[in-house]
């Protein structure tokens, strides 16, 4: 099954778009492509020659990459060759990846660079010093335990790939994002976090950098070509930006200010930096008796697709950035103003696209479904440390979830507490759904209280301590002949006769929203699901987005009724 954006893949260049749109600078260059592949023996050293070819950055169990099956062994070797531009020779070069799914051993030019674990995370090495003159070779061993340990891997089922399950998905191993290069100074500037604050019509800055000596910071905030704000600063220390009568950011109004930092001292600057704000705030307030989810001061009901990022050609990697695009721009041209993405953890332009066309984004951790040992809980609080860390900028994000239902599930409170200290300008959950599963546990702790309900919508009990939402609801599906992932099933959620009856009942359950739960307090709702996702026929689209199963019109109509008066 293809996308109709499989035909528009070049697979010596494919995902060229400059992969991370908080940070820019203008020298880099992509490593996707075709490379060498096999599959790996645990143990062995690098092979002087791999026999398959694979393209990157696709997973390899996926069409897309060229390999479509599930190795025994679940390790691989990655090869390939890359020149450094001549201009670069006086630089440092750091070598990124976006993800690699689960364990990444890199190595250039023959010698051991370093070691990654983590399957969501965007990390770096500096290779300078394993680089030769003219042509370098890069090798990677990747293992991916996947579901049989206890790692943060979201819906991946090892099972899967030929035994198709109900709720759980084929896996998604390897390179899955963006590999690239890009040189810097000696001196460079290693990471930023701006975090606006429209009360006092500031940002708070706090920059961070590979640096000796006085070298201070210099933040530029621009509207276009107009300088609205500018302050200097410490590294490693926070400061602010005043930006008087800020643009504000909502689903309504995406406006972004342009951002530029700098590493200088009084003689000249050592790097620069483009980035991007919104100027928008979440908070959760009282309104009468019941806490309510305010954006920007103001209520604001939030209604979205559940959306679990899944492709079938690509599996975890879409494939174009037009089709990243695709997905934002028509989750809120059918009415939505909000997306809960659903345990997986998206390249970086999938939020900028989310940041740039306005929606509201909550954020799931990715979970297991096994119970973790002592290691394991230590690699998964690391984890959920860099995915805050890491997507920290992108205003569409407000909301962190730290547990989907019971899934691997730990240690509540501190987990929830300690998100809440990472980043306290967003609203952390600490367990979404509640009333999902056994024992139905309401843990009394983070900004939401969040209860799961299929097939009707429904509301937790309201109280003045939580703001209340419905994290999940509906799965109103049935299947349509030629756009279905495995024939012979076993499929879920196909319970309705067609479009029209889909249709009806998504306008009764948002009646339901409106006349009745949202006077009982609900600040939220999720639908479930955006697209059909291999075994579960419960979305608005089919699993290639190529037929819209409701009606778009009256489920536009259906959603705007929620928070348009």
């Amino acid at each position: 099954m293809l996308t109709p954006w499989a035909k528009d893949l070049d697979i010596k260049n494919p995902l060229p778009e400059y992969p991370r749109p908080i940070m820019v600078r203008e020298k880099w260059q992509n490593l996707n492509g075709v490379w060498e592949f096999g599959e790996a023996i645990e143990g062995t050293g690098i092979p002087k020659k791999l026999n398959e070819k694979i393209v990157v950055p696709f997973p390899w169990e996926s069409n897309l990459s060229g390999i479509q099956r599930q190795l025994k062994s679940q390790r691989a070797w990655y090869k390939r060759s890359f020149t450094v531009p001549n201009d670069w020779k006086s630089n440092d070069v750091l070598l990124h990846f976006g993800a690699v799914d689960f364990e990444a051993k890199v190595y250039v030019n023959g010698k051991f660079v370093g070691l990654h674990k983590g399957g969501y995370d965007a990390f770096f090495f500096n290779i300078t010093s394993y680089l030769m003159p003219a042509k370098n070779e890069l090798a990677i061993e990747v293992f991916d335990p996947g579901s049989d340990a206890a790692i943060a891997c979201g819906k991946q089922s090892n099972d899967k790939f030929d035994n198709p399950q109900r709720y759980s998905y084929t896996p998604s191993s390897g390179i899955w994002q963006t590999v690239w290069m890009e040189p810097v100074a000696k001196q460079y500037i290693t990471n930023f976090t701006i975090t606006p604050n429209i009360d006092e019509a500031l940002i708070d800055v706090l920059v961070n950098a590979k640096a000796v000596g006085n070298q201070k910071v210099e933040v530029l905030v621009k509207d276009g070509n107009t300088l609205v704000g500018s302050a200097e600063g410490i590294l490693n220390n926070n400061f602010k930006v005043k930006i008087p009568n800020p643009k504000l950011w909502s689903p309504d109004s995406p406006f972004l200010y342009d951002v530029v930092v700098r590493l200088k001292d009084s003689l000249k600057t050592y790097d620069e930096v483009k980035s991007y704000t919104g100027m928008r705030k979440i908070a959760i307030e009282s309104v009468g008796n019941l806490k309510k989810i305010m954006l920007n001061n103001k209520y604001l009901f939030q209604m979205g697709p559940l959306d679990q990022g899944y492709w079938p050609d690509g599996i975890y990697t879409a494939p174009t950035d037009a089709a990243l695009k695709w997905d934002i721009a028509n989750i809120k041209d059918w009415g939505f103003n909000m997306i809960r993405k659903h345990i997986k953890i998206e390249p970086q332009r999938w939020y900028y696209w989310a940041d740039k066309l306005g929606l509201l984004v909550w954020q799931d951790m990715p979970s297991t479904f096994k119970k973790r040992t002592e290691e394991e809980k230590t690699q998964f609080e690391t984890e959920l440390t860099t995915m805050v860390r890491n997507n920290a900028n992108h205003p569409s994000i407000i909301v962190w979830v730290v547990f989907n239902e019971h899934w691997g599930l730990y240690d509540v409170e501190r987990m929830t507490n300690y998100t809440m200290g990472l980043d306290p300008s967003r609203l952390v959950i600490g367990n979404s759904g509640i009333d999902a599963g056994k024992p139905d546990i309401d843990y009394e702790v983070g900004h939401i209280k969040d209860n799961h309900s299929y097939r009707p919508p429904s509301v937790p009990f309201a109280s003045n301590k939580r703001a209340v939402v419905n994290g999940e609801y509906g799965a109103i599906g049935y299947n349509v002949p030629g756009h279905i992932w495995d024939l012979d099933g076993p499929w879920v959620h196909y319970n309705y006769a067609g479009k029209e009856a889909a249709t009806v009942e998504y306008e009764r359950f948002i009646k339901m929203i409106v006349n009745d739960f949202q006077k009982e307090g609900l600040s939220a709702s999720v639908y479930t699901q955006w697209t059909d996702v291999e075994n579960e026929m419960n979305g608005l689209f089919t699993y290639d987005r190529k037929v819209e199963k409701l009606d778009k019109e009256r489920v536009k109509k259906a959603n705007e009724s929620t928070y348009k008066e």
